[in-house]
């Protein structure tokens, strides 16, 4: 069954009574919409034929567009690819069926409904199957015409409106699901900040704080040594102990924040304050210009670490720091003649941490022993100006890639071709009345302009343009339609169908249904005027009113693309900032108040201090406990925001799998993990959920968690087979890694669908679900 933690609730934006109500009402107008766009085909194929058809042949026509109408609007609407795939294969060869048929009685005309059966198709198989049946839809569509002995030309003309109307109808359908994610999925694409958010807390509580509480330990052990004998130097440490308590808390809401300035100067101040009180002889030569603050902060962090370093696991006596610019690079070393226990390699997370910072700077961290020194080396490059850091990839704020996200790309290039599609269907209604070339070429010249500015309206949010700017565009493309009257002589197909999509998409508030209905109301009257036929007036007026619809829904799919980043982004924000206020307040809880209570003791025995150093003593025993238990308690918060969860993992794995367009489903029991249990299963989630986005075509993801026998499974399982049938270098070490604990991890690829799945020995609690 899928469910949500029930440990860690979040709250969401898109979960709240508004929301729910605000998405619940676009969907309606995205259904209303779509609903329209078919029935006003299905009306315009049936006054096409209407006169042609009598009796239980029109009659037998009727049904079938009746039962292709309502499998439209289901396969539109509904999400079919998260039906079972035998109910799927009824309700398409239903269709099928209602939309060829009809070829036998009706003839050619029958191939207006075959353009929503190949729209169908791609809303309802995933996979490049679709593709293929779309192309099969058409094949039949040319046969069945040329079997009908048509032109060459009408074939043509037949096959590409089959072709328009089957990606319409697939664009059209999309603003449902576009619908729902921007007002629901969107919420849960935060998991991926918050855990990204978590990453920066643990690195940022061992970075940040790790040095003061090793100070205030080395400070206290020394001042509890000095008592009774040395008086003024134990109050000398304890007033430095002071002083490094009021920076610890000045730090630890600098990890809350989020936003560390650090300064190497003061940095390189401290350190040699705090090796000096610890007995080890200092070496300081600096030669640094002023530096950017992100380079500042990142080498102030490199030098705090080394210098933690050197006070915890080293018995070192002298010391050498050094820093310099050559070449464009910054250089800083440091060097002490104890042997250090940690290397980045060694698995120690101070040292890796300031790998991955100085990577995202483009700089470099490497360690040596040389003799009996130990070596730490920094660089990085000197940015030639500085400006804000920019965001990690995939962070709030982070620029999307150049070419967009699949998502945003797909939506724009479907925009455009639907929408040029429609400039040259109407170039092909007026050819029939054998304009002459120079009017021809005139009048596709005003259409060509009106696509333009359609597709301008539609890529660049026109509802944040001045309404001047919008009244103008309307008018632009009124006049662009209507004047090649005063040369064609006639109205033609859809003729002022862009004018009023844009009348929709342009003008707010019930006027713009209003302008859309004068649209009508003047083809209508356009057509009466030039003495059309009441049949002819009617599909006139009618197409004008079906293609508006069709031009506001595809304009709006862009639009709404872009909004769903957006509500991602914020989101994602949102999401980070609560997590922000969450960290606060259990560091407060946690480490705010030991923090206080170091610097009480401290003060304490200062004042106590000459006369009476045995009660001096007793406070600094007191504060010494306190400190060793904030510096548990700091190793505990940090352990937990970077243990990787199974709960978490699962979030994440549906958020991004949501966001690469592939719909997953979630099968877990209700029990709970063991913890080596979570933790491997999570590891194994998290490389095939990005095998998956990385390396496969996928469009639909099953993941699923149980037990058979002694065994505990994880089975992800989708429907796109990776690029390369080989297992990457992470799933081989992941196999390697359950092996090691007697579990398994297997691979197979087999008709289209791609199945992984790792298995671990019950470690005594069993699972039931």
């Amino acid at each position: 069954m899928s469910r949500r933690d029930p440990h860690n609730p979040q709250p969401s934006v898109a979960g709240s009574p508004a929301a729910q109500s605000e998405r619940r009402a676009a969907i309606r107008t995205a259904r209303g919409v779509i609903a329209a766009v078919v029935a006003g085909y299905i009306v315009n194929t049936l006054l096409a034929v209407h006169s042609i058809l009598h009796g239980a042949a029109l009659a037998a026509f009727v049904a079938c567009s009746a039962a292709a109408f309502v499998l439209q609007l289901a396969h539109s609407t509904r999400a079919p690819l998260t039906w079972p795939p035998r109910t799927r294969a009824i309700t398409l060869s239903t269709q099928a069926a209602a939309t060829l048929l009809p070829f036998a009685w009706v003839g050619p005309q029958a191939g207006a409904l075959a353009g929503f059966l190949a729209g169908s198709l791609l809303l309802a198989v995933s996979g490049p199957w679709r593709w293929w049946l779309f192309g099969g839809v058409l094949l039949a569509v040319l046969l069945g015409q040329w079997a009908e002995g048509l032109t060459a030309v009408d074939i043509g003309y037949g096959v590409y409106f089959s072709t328009l109307t089957g990606l319409m109808i697939y664009a059209v359908s999309s603003l449902v699901s576009l619908v729902g994610m921007l007002y629901s999925a969107r919420g849960e694409m935060a998991w991926m900040a918050v855990a990204r958010e978590r990453l920066r807390v643990a690195r940022d509580l061992h970075d940040l704080l790790g040095l003061n509480l090793s100070a205030i330990t080395l400070k206290g052990e020394l001042a509890y040594r000095l008592l009774p004998m040395a008086v003024d130097r134990a109050r000398q440490e304890l007033a430095d102990v002071l002083e490094v308590a009021h920076r610890a808390l000045a730090d630890m809401r600098v990890v809350a924040g989020g936003d560390q300035r650090m300064s190497m100067a003061a940095e390189t101040e401290t350190a040699t304050a705090m090796l000096v009180s610890a007995g080890i002889r200092m070496t300081v030569e600096s030669d640094l210009p002023e530096l950017p603050e992100t380079l500042d902060t990142v080498l102030a962090i490199v030098l705090r670490e080394a210098v933690t370093n050197v006070l915890r696991h080293s018995k070192a006596e002298r010391c050498v720091i050094e820093s310099s610019v050559s070449d464009g690079q910054v250089r800083l070393l440091i060097r002490n003649d104890g042997v250090a226990e940690q290397s980045p390699t060694d698995g120690g997370s101070g040292l890796a941490n300031l790998v991955g910072r100085l990577n995202a700077i483009g700089g470099r961290l490497t360690t040596a022993r040389v003799d009996q020194w130990f070596e730490l080396r920094a660089t990085a490059p000197l940015p030639a100006t500085e400006g804000p850091a920019p965001p990690a990839p995939g962070e709030p704020g982070a620029a999307a890639p150049a070419a967009g996200p699949w998502h945003r790309r797909a939506g724009r290039a479907i925009t455009v071709l639907v929408l040029a599609g429609y400039g040259i269907l109407m170039v092909v209604n007026v050819l029939p009345q054998d304009p002459p070339g120079l009017a021809l070429l005139g009048f596709a010249a005003c259409v060509s302009a009106a696509v333009a500015l359609q597709v301008f309206v539609a890529l660049h949010g026109p509802r944040r343009r001045r309404v001047g700017l919008r009244v103008a565009v309307v008018a632009a493309q009124a006049l662009l339609i209507m004047a090649p009257l005063w040369w064609i002589g006639a109205p033609w197909g859809s003729m002022g169908g862009f004018v009023a999509g844009s009348a929709l998409l342009l003008i707010g508030g019930g006027l713009r249904w209003l302008l859309y209905a004068l649209v009508g109301a003047a083809v209508f009257v356009a057509a009466v005027s030039y003495g059309a036929t009441v049949e002819w007036t009617a599909y006139l007026t009618l197409s004008t009113l079906l293609t508006g619809l069709v031009v506001f829904g595809i304009s709006s799919l862009s639009g709404l693309v872009e909004q769903v980043d957006q509500a991602r982004a914020e989101l994602a924000r949102a999401a980070v900032t609560r997590e922000r206020l969450q960290v606060a307040r259990q560091l407060r809880t946690r480490l705010g108040e030991l923090l206080s209570a170091v610097s009480f003791r401290a003060q304490s025995a200062i004042r106590s201090l000459p006369a009476a150093p045995a009660d001096a003593r007793a406070e600094v025993a007191e504060m010494l406990d306190i400190a060793r238990v904030a510096a548990t308690n700091i190793r505990t918060v940090a352990t937990g925001y970077r243990d990787m969860s199974l709960p978490a993992e699962l979030k994440s794995a549906v958020t991004g799998l949501g966001s690469a367009g592939i719909l997953t489903t979630v099968d877990v029991p209700d029990d709970q993990r063991p913890g080596e249990v979570d933790a491997l299963f999570a590891v194994v989630l998290h490389e095939a959920v990005t095998n998956i986005i990385r390396h496969s075509a996928a469009r639909t993801c099953q993941i699923t968690i149980g037990q058979a026998g002694d065994r505990l499974r994880l089975l992800v399982t989708n429907d796109g087979t990776p690029d390369t049938a080989e297992p990457g270098a992470g799933l081989h070490d992941l196999a390697e890694r359950l092996r090691a604990v007697g579990g398994d991890l297997t691979t197979e690829a087999t008709n289209g669908t791609f199945r992984l799945l790792a298995e671990l020995p019950d470690p005594g609690r069993v699972w039931k679900g």
